[in-house]
């Protein structure tokens, strides 16, 4: 019983010990005594040391959050700077390739166009040719012009 309820800081025997300026400092550190040097009583002590241990917890989520956060943006700008060298290497690749086929590639293009459009009339002719290879109208149009 008498245990259960000692208290060193109490304790005259002790007051010489408890005097001495290092051991006051880790008193006071330890949250066991005030700056003045009242002794703190055991329920004051318990929920501050709660609320230093919660503390410490908090700060601590708020730093596994923040170092999560800048992983996932260093991640993120990794994958964009990955995501435009890919770009400018198939940018690179075609060009390359133009460069390759260059005038032929234009050339077969620019003679399909040619091939696909006549140069001689906007429309189709509307008959069918005679034995002199050209349509009704277009001899009719010159017999008429030469008289």
């Amino acid at each position: 019983r008498f245990l259960a309820t000692y208290n060193s800081l109490t304790d005259k025997h002790l007051v010489g010990y408890f005097s001495n300026a290092r051991i006051r400092q880790h008193l006071q550190r330890s949250g066991l005594i005030s700056r003045s040097g009242r002794i703190i009583p055991e329920k004051e002590y318990r929920l501050n040391a709660m609320r230093r241990d919660h503390q410490r917890y908090v700060q601590e989520c708020l730093a596994r959050a923040i170092f999560h956060k800048v992983l996932d943006m260093e991640r993120h700008h990794q994958l964009e700077i990955r995501r435009k060298l890919e770009y400018s290497a198939k940018k690179e690749r075609v060009q390359k390739i133009k460069v390759s086929l260059g005038c032929c590639w234009e050339e077969q293009f620019r003679r399909s166009v040619e091939d696909a459009i006549p140069l001689h009339s906007p429309h189709p002719p509307l008959g069918p040719r005679n034995h002199n290879g050209l349509h009704p109208l277009v001899t009719g149009d010159r017999a008429g012009r030469s008289q």
